[in-house]
């Protein structure tokens, strides 16, 4: 369990909430959403390295390599189950 909390928008810069407002449109979620219980709400304290991560994240996911899409799905899958996320 993380010693984290997730950032107050309102404590947020109005750049800073710029940026979490494009990685929130990037995963269909609104602001307040990502900041909620996930790991982007931890990641908010930092928002360029959010908006950073998230990008490569999502290409090195999208990328074919040696597991098929579908294996690498059911791998993301298998690990939220086992760490009980609502996501």
């Amino acid at each position: 369990m993380t010693t984290l909390r997730p950032a107050s928008l309102d404590a947020l810069s109005e750049e800073d909430r710029a940026v979490l407002g494009r990685v929130a449109q990037r995963t269909r979620q609104t602001s307040e959403d990502l900041l909620g219980r996930t790991v982007f709400g931890v990641q908010s304290h930092w928002p360029a390295w959010l908006e950073a991560n998230h990008a490569e994240s999502t290409e090195a996911y999208r990328r074919q390599g040696a597991l098929p899409q579908v294996a690498k799905e059911a791998i993301h899958v298998a690990v939220s189950m086992t760490n009980h996320c609502e996501y």
